[in-house]
């Protein structure tokens, strides 16, 4: 059957669902058959700030909520993209057209393109966000966490504030009084839809990534267990040490995830990314049969002084990120970085995820994985 057939009858198909159902199919993200579907109210909220935002960025009467790192200082990848889509809540609930810029280590559409909403900082009068705020960091701080009256006025000052820049690192889904919640039980579902309506992966990580597990797996998509490892060599000389009975709880927690999706570590092993750049090493030298992991040496985005690291260099944090974000399950870390990968990863990813220490339902900075 031709393609052109295909499109004809899915057409078709779509127009016998009643509307309702159709708006229901809206899901977010790049692949149809995995991608995440928000649950309400989210899916509504996104929704109804993509149209305000769309119409509203360039008006003269819109307000301003820019997540920045221009300077040092800025954290690490997770860390940037889990205070982005906190401050993210913070300008829907306010009605701030929300926007993100870098320049720390480089524009960030070296790494992450917009989606839903153009958040680019383009089309602006020069140092137009660089002005001193208006308000203080307790003063920001006071519109979303407290909520005894007190600090009324303080919310009234930001509901006026024409621009706020802020570099935020604050966790997505903590409970803040005068935000719309997240439900504890589907953060890591919510933050994925939170993430995928904001970002797309720049398309040169995307084909590096790609390149990386055609030589894994070979050219057709598969099934297969990623592992994400923080050692924190990036963070901080000298090797820390290690406990083999953690590594072989590691092993065998990988063993169960692939048991449960029927797949053979032996014939397709187990893909580590990690900072542990020794160990890492000695992955690559084919030293563990169950394990393999791609020729990249870890960087942290914003702890690197060296001045000789190059694009490529940064960019392959990201795609680390992607290999570990196209697993179908995942050993996660204690780590930011090990929840912005389920946050870029499909829906059967969001199901299948264990902390690789203790191998249990509680994972990824004591957020819970959905069942």
């Amino acid at each position: 059957m031709t393609t052109q057939n295909n499109v004809i009858i899915w057409v078709v198909a779509l127009m016998m669902i009643p509307l309702q159902r159709q708006e229901q199919l809206l899901v977010v993200g790049s692949y149809s058959s995995t991608a995440i579907e928000c649950p309400e109210p989210h899916r509504t909220i996104l929704q109804q700030y993509k149209d305000f935002h769309n119409k509203n960025k360039y008006s003269p009467n819109a307000q301003y909520l820019v997540e920045e790192c221009w300077n040092n200082g800025c954290a690490g990848a997770g860390d940037r993209i889990r205070g982005a889509l906190f401050t993210l809540r913070v300008a829907i609930q306010y009605k701030k057209i929300w926007l993100i810029d870098w320049t720390r280590p480089a524009p960030i559409t070296n790494f992450l393109i917009h989606n839903e909403v153009d958040w680019r900082v383009t089309g602006f009068p020069d140092n137009f966000f660089k002005e001193p705020n208006t308000l203080t960091l307790d003063e920001f701080n006071a519109t979303t966490f407290h909520g005894n009256g007190s600090e009324a006025a303080v919310v009234e000052k930001f509901m006026a504030a024409k621009k706020y820049v802020i570099i935020g690192a604050q966790h997505f889904e903590d409970r803040a009084t005068r935000l719309n919640p997240v439900d504890p039980e589907h953060a890591i579902e919510i933050g994925a839809c939170y993430f995928q309506f904001l970002f797309k992966l720049n398309d040169t990580i995307v084909k590096s990534g790609e390149s990386h597990l055609r030589e894994l797996y070979g050219p057709a998509p598969v099934d297969y267990v990623a592992w994400h490892w923080r050692h924190m060599d990036v963070d901080f000389p000298g090797e820390k040490p290690l406990l083999v009975s953690q590594l072989a709880g590691a092993l065998d927690c990988g063993r169960t995830l692939a048991a449960e999706i029927k797949v053979d570590l032996v014939r397709r092993p187990m893909v580590l990314i990690t900072d542990f750049h020794v160990f890492r090493q000695f992955v690559m030298r084919g030293e563990f049969q169950n394990i393999r992991t791609i020729n990249i040496t870890a960087q942290h985005i914003d702890r690197d002084s060296n001045k000789n690291v190059t694009m490529q260099s940064y960019q392959e944090v990201f795609v680390d990120l992607y290999v570990l974000s196209r697993a179908r399950c995942m050993l996660t870390s204690w780590s930011g970085y090990s929840k912005l990968a389920l946050w870029m990863g499909t829906a059967p990813l969001l199901k299948c995820h264990r902390d690789w220490v203790h191998c249990n339902i509680t994972t990824v900075q004591n957020v819970k994985r959905i069942r």
